[in-house]
């Protein structure tokens, strides 16, 4: 189990925000039907959307397409391991299997 705390998330944006458009908000101002209202990095860029919050005592990192119809999520180690994640995808440099959401 690891011990991740909404203050690593919020590390991870401070020492992204200035080389990147990152955005801090609440995964409550986002409106999307979490079920956990905590501090959450979204960024933009190649046609799709990144999100990292803290649930549990856990990264979670989600990647979709700009329309919101399919994507993936994992689960970051430590900051460190955020960090490589969010620069690969706004560089451009990782591609993410996606699969469909399910319609409910």
């Amino acid at each position: 189990m690891f011990d991740i705390t909404v203050d690593d998330v919020i590390e991870v944006y401070e020492q992204l925000k200035d080389r990147y458009n990152l955005v801090l908000t609440t995964t409550s101002a986002l409106d999307k039907g979490f079920t956990v209202d905590c501090p959450i990095i979204v960024g933009k860029a190649h046609r799709q959307i990144i999100e990292l919050y803290e649930d549990g005592g856990n990264f979670v990192m989600d990647v979709m397409d700009a329309e919101q119809t399919k994507g993936t999520h994992w689960h970051p180690n430590d900051v460190e391991g955020a960090i490589e994640y969010i620069v690969e995808f706004m560089e451009g440099k990782s591609d993410y299997e996606m699969y469909p959401f399910r319609q409910v």
